[in-house]
């Protein structure tokens, strides 16, 4: 894979001639990653896995966020594209992920940073989360891989959710929609939102409630990031924030089914896929889960 790596690089029209030296980047579990350094500057190089357009990423899509995020300085300096891959090469910066109690110490910084991204104007693609779901049945299955029992029992809830949110529907804005906590990178004096494979329009609240989720914030954290965002919780804002957690479990299920399909990386994605649909299906087994349909009925306020 080193000697594959090297090729790669040199396909950079400004490396083609240059010494340089490559260290693998540990983390990620759709592409392989790789620190570059080069006339002592460090770059990040991504080698997607296989047929990674079956799990909703569009590499220009991907490399118009990468460049506003840039542009924004919530994202890391883009260099340029790898060529004949796609993907965006971007500024090696230094830091280092937290924890769910020190992530939620600094989650102020990280909330403002979804707030630039967020009013930052259209982008040119979009990440409908209700289509996308669908999408990941349609490939796995035309893929040979069946999707789990949870997805039909979900997906009546995902339609559920969306007439809830149509009912007083807001504009949608540019989101990141993968905020894992390998996404989020602190250092002592910033923060960085890294990797936009999957950034596109969508409802704003999916962005609040897949960080939530991922991150494992607690309800007082939760409490904290709508009205750091909004300036206040009303009950729709609540009930939308928790009905998008349902949505961003649903849908990180639905993509390691996708994977199960796809990849070949040596990560358990049946495991994975399961994990996810079963939280899933505990969110939405809520008590509160009508009431939050209710709710959600009435503008946010957004």
């Amino acid at each position: 894979m080193v000697t594959e790596i090297g090729t790669i690089v040199r396909r950079v029209p400004a490396w083609a001639a240059a010494e340089f030296s490559v260290r693998p980047l540990s983390g990620g579990i759709t592409n392989l990653n790789y620190v570059v350094t080069v006339a002592g500057n460090e770059f990040v190089l991504r080698v997607p896995g296989e047929r990674t357009e079956l799990l909703g990423i569009d590499r220009r899509r991907e490399a118009e966020a990468s460049k506003r995020a840039a542009d924004l300085g919530i994202g890391p300096p883009v260099f340029g594209e790898l060529t004949g891959v796609g993907t965006q090469i971007t500024q090696f910066v230094p830091g280092h992920h937290l924890g769910n109690t020190a992530f939620i110490e600094r989650l102020d910084t990280v909330v403002g940073l979804l707030r630039i991204l967020h009013g930052s104007g259209p982008l040119s693609g979009a990440f409908p989360i209700h289509r996308v779901v669908e999408w990941h049945a349609r490939d796995a299955s035309s893929h040979g891989v069946v999707a789990p029992a949870a997805y039909e029992r979900l997906h009546q809830q995902s339609r559920h959710i969306e007439a809830a949110f149509a009912a007083a529907p807001t504009v949608p804005v540019p989101c990141h929609n993968d905020l894992l906590p390998g996404n989020v990178l602190f250092s002592e004096d910033r923060v960085w939102l890294l990797d936009y494979e999957y950034a596109g329009m969508n409802d704003v609240f999916f962005d609040l409630a897949n960080l939530s989720v991922n991150c494992g914030l607690t309800t007082e954290a939760d409490e904290y990031l709508l009205r750091r965002y909004f300036g206040g919780i009303s009950a729709s804002r609540w009930a939308r924030l928790q009905l998008m957690k349902v949505m961003s479990e649903f849908r990180e299920g639905m993509w390691a089914v996708v994977q199960q399909a796809i990849s070949t990386l040596d990560t358990d994605f049946v495991t994975y896929a399961n994990e996810r649909l079963t939280n899933c299906e505990r969110l939405a087994a809520s008590a509160d889960f009508g009431r939050w349909l209710t709710d959600a009925r009435s503008h946010p306020g957004v």
